[in-house]
């Protein structure tokens, strides 16, 4: 595969980015302290003296109800970032993977979204993320990965507690008495090892550029993942279920957001991944 880049080096997926594509390509892993993604001269220079024929780009304004307040924050590193990154690969001619996410979409269509759909996202992080993808989509060597409910071992950099949400609730069932988490938002739970491997697959597969939706498969709630979590991990505080209108947030979130994956083959099941990563 020739050299390949990966932004966003040392975030979440940026990790196991990283160790997939270990000893298999000439591999270059930038993270912020290489490179400032909002820059975009920086960006050019370095990516075009690189001269890269593969550019995986991990970075991302993550925070979803923090960019409700900051708005311009996001849209500087989720779409005008991309902008940078997309022009600098045209000039080498590398191909692109880009990650987007199921905040693209509203989430009222129960049958879930394929990688056709029309977005319409309700957030201002769905907005910025979707304003990204059309750079993407305008280049001709360009792929765009959308997935949903990552987890991975790796820091999960830009959230407010830097953990992810299994961990989390892990976390939080040795602080409190009760857990109380949503039952009505629905989505498929990405592990980012799985997902490392499916990008792989997606450039050695010589896939056409274009939309992919890459996710662990079958739907669930947070409370059925959270529910799964506590009964792998033998954890006891009672958990319970509650709308989303008993828990307010700054961002609106899609209800029914699930990805469906009709172009590349099948990931494992949320269940199997869920049980390979809390029992290690």
């Amino acid at each position: 595969m020739g050299k390949i880049l990966i932004l966003g080096a040392r975030g979440m997926l940026g990790a196991d980015l990283a160790h997939e594509f270990t000893g298999k390509s000439e591999l270059y892993l930038w993270d912020k302290e290489e490179v400032d993604v909002t820059q975009k001269q920086q960006v050019i220079d370095k990516i075009t003296d690189l001269k890269p024929e593969i550019v995986i780009n991990a970075t991302g304004y993550t925070n979803v109800d923090g960019a409700e307040d900051n708005q311009a924050a996001a849209f500087k590193i989720n779409s005008e970032a991309v902008k940078y990154i997309t022009l600098a690969c045209e000039q080498v001619n590398a191909r692109l993977v880009h990650f987007s996410t199921e905040y693209v979409f509203d989430g009222t269509n129960k049958l879930g979204y394929d990688e056709t759909s029309v977005v319409n996202p309700l957030s201002v992080y769905g907005q910025s993320k979707a304003q990204g993808e059309k750079f993407v989509f305008g280049y001709t060597n360009g792929y765009v990965v959308r997935t949903s409910w990552l987890f991975g071992r790796a820091p999960q950099k830009g959230k407010p507690r830097g953990i992810n949400f299994i961990d989390t609730m892990i976390k939080l069932a040795c602080e409190r008495q009760e857990i109380k988490v949503v039952n009505d938002q629905f989505g498929k739970p990405t592990y980012t090892k799985d997902l490392a491997k499916a990008v792989e697959g997606l450039l050695v597969g010589n896939y056409q550029p274009g939309i992919y939706h890459l996710v662990n498969e079958n739907v669930c709630s947070w409370y059925d993942l959270t529910k799964e979590v506590f009964r792998l991990k033998n954890i006891k505080t009672p958990l319970l279920p509650i709308s989303s209108s008993e828990y307010p947030v700054k961002a609106k979130r899609p209800q029914y957001a699930v990805l469906l994956n009709t172009k590349f083959p099948a990931l494992r099941s949320w269940q199997e991944v869920l049980k390979e990563y809390l029992i290690k």
